[in-house]
């Protein structure tokens, strides 16, 4: 059985994410090393990203996906996050993934998060 390659490996977990399988998407992160970043979030655990990634579930629509480079283990998609907010309805996103051995090790997102902070400032 041959190895998956990262952007396989990454296109898969967009692909559960999307479909709002997080525990399929779990099974592409790594249980001993995984972090993850972001304008408004910062985690070192995976089923801890699991549920907070989780909560974008009731909201989500679709992801369209834009374009993908690969370079060696890093897998850097160009996405836009589409939701049923009116406030963020497409929210583009660039995501930077590394995979090591076949699962997941980092994930880093940059996108604007100004109109998502102002639906939680006080």
């Amino acid at each position: 059985m041959s190895q998956q390659l990262p952007e396989s490996i990454v296109t898969a977990f967009i692909d559960a994410i999307e479909a709002r399988d997080f525990e399929r998407a779990r099974g592409y992160l790594s249980d001993t090393q995984f972090t993850y970043r972001s304008p408004i979030s910062r985690v070192d655990d995976a089923d801890t990203f699991i549920t907070v990634i989780s909560r974008i579930g009731p909201i989500l629509e679709r992801i369209d996906r834009r374009r993908t480079f690969i370079d060696g283990n890093d897998v850097c998609t160009i996405l836009n996050f589409r939701t049923t907010m009116e406030a963020i309805k497409e929210v583009p996103v660039v995501q930077l993934a590394t995979v090591v051995a076949g699962k997941i090790v980092s994930l880093e997102a940059f996108f604007d998060a100004s109109e998502y902070n102002k639906m939680f400032a006080e």
